[in-house]
Parts: structure tokens; C-alpha cells; sequence
């Protein structure tokens, strides 16, 4: 993947990693603080995204918005891997967030 930076602006306050999840993986439900709001962009594969309550089965070319402060998460309930970008604003210690997982995201599934 190329990622080309537009009229050389810089990312100091967007956070974008690419997620991959295992069939039967999930991201445990989580929230990264009052301030920080959470999209994911699905690539490929199937999901059901959870926002607090709310849950929606998710496919490719789908964008899944997490307000701030919202307990989220996503399963893959499909047969194939799961893969998305996320994008937080503003960037946190995502770091730490999956230390806490101990290998959720790949480790867990099918």
C-alpha cells in the first residue's frame, strides 16, 4: 500500500493502523477516553461492529464510525480474515491498549 501525502501535510493528530482479525477474532470491547472518536474502514471480510448497545453486521467498502467515549468493538464472523484501517483523532497510546489484549487480535479464531 502507498500512502501519499497531499500538499505535504502531516499527520500529528490522526492515528491509522491497519487491523487484521482471524475468522471466529475479535477486538475486545474497549474505549480509548472521552476525547478521542474511532472509524473503521472495512477492506475485506465480514464483521459484526459493536458501539456501546448497538451492533451491525459490516462487509468491504464500509466505513463504521464509534463516537467519543463509546465502548467498541469488532468480531469477524466470516470465513475469510477480517481486515480494516482504523483512524482515531487524536492519536492515544494504542500501544498500551494492546498489551492489555496479550495477542487478541490475531491469536483468537478459527
Amino acid at each position: 500500500m502507498k500512502i501519499v501525502h497531499l500538499r505535504k501535510a502531516k499527520a500529528h493528530d490522526l492515528q491509522g493502523p491497519y487491523v487484521e482479525i482471524l475468522p471466529g477474532g475479535s477486538t475486545p470491547p474497549h474505549a480509548h477516553g472521552k476525547q478521542v472518536e474511532s472509524m473503521y474502514f472495512i477492506l475485506e471480510g465480514r464483521g459484526e461492529a459493536t458501539s456501546d448497545r448497538e451492533r451491525k453486521v459490516v462487509g468491504p467498502n464500509t466505513a463504521v464510525f464509534f463516537p467519543s467515549g463509546s465502548r467498541h468493538g469488532i468480531k469477524n464472523i466470516g470465513r475469510a480474515r477480517l481486515t480494516y484501517l482504523a483512524c482515531h483523532v487524536p492519536p492515544y497510546d494504542i500501544e498500551s491498549l494492546y498489551k492489555t489484549w496479550e495477542g487478541a487480535l490475531l491469536v483468537l479464531g478459527g
